[in-house]
């Protein structure tokens, strides 16, 4: 049997994805940051708002305006949440060994 979406269809399947994705905790830290930042235009804005507030509820810790770290390998959470909101161009994602404010961070995450 198979099933055939229509474009309303497929974009419910994708919300609820994006619903109900999560980041999982490794029993063991890697030892590595992951840095998303953005600078995303003000034509945007909606997806930048969402993109914003997906980050601090998978658990992100903000650095900056536009700038969030996890202690947790996340690319592919990243990548589907970047390309559902179309916002490829302005998104980057950096996996960082060492930052300034590091000893807060593993406090935080208590990692």
């Amino acid at each position: 049997m198979e099933l055939v979406l229509g474009e309303e269809g497929a974009k419910r399947v994708l919300r609820y994805q994006l619903d109900t994705i999560e980041i999982k905790k490794p029993a063991k830290w890697d030892g590595l940051w992951r840095v998303v930042m953005f600078d995303i235009p003000e034509q945007k804005r909606e997806g930048r708002n969402a993109l914003g507030a997906k980050l601090k509820e998978l658990g992100f810790y903000p650095l900056q305006k536009s700038a969030f770290i996890l202690p947790y390998a996340c690319k592919d959470e990243i990548d589907f949440i970047v390309e559902l909101f179309e916002l490829r161009p302005y998104v980057r994602m950096l996996i960082v060994k060492e930052i300034d404010i590091g000893l807060h961070l593993k406090q935080k995450f208590g990692v």
